[in-house]
């Protein structure tokens, strides 16, 4: 099984100041969990990021289901 990478890292490591501009933008949000996925990301793992970002603002875990494949289908028509 591959390594996860560590986003927080990669951003510090190409551009510093994407990731202070992501801090502020996280300190300035609305409440509730940030998910971060990238375009390596596997379909599978993004929908997974964005299971657990809905779990850890407390929705019920079918709710959860149904809001991640909602948020993947929209990500994915762009």
């Amino acid at each position: 099984m591959a390594e996860r990478e560590d986003i927080n890292k990669r951003i510090l490591s190409i551009n510093p100041k994407a990731k202070l501009l992501l801090n502020e933008l996280d300190r300035l949000s609305e409440p509730g969990v940030t998910v971060t996925t990238t375009e390596g990301m596997p379909p599978e793992e993004e929908e997974m990021s964005l299971f657990t970002g809905f779990l850890k603002e407390g929705y019920p875990p079918e709710e959860a289901e149904r809001k991640a494949k909602e948020w993947l289908s929209i990500m994915n028509s762009f």
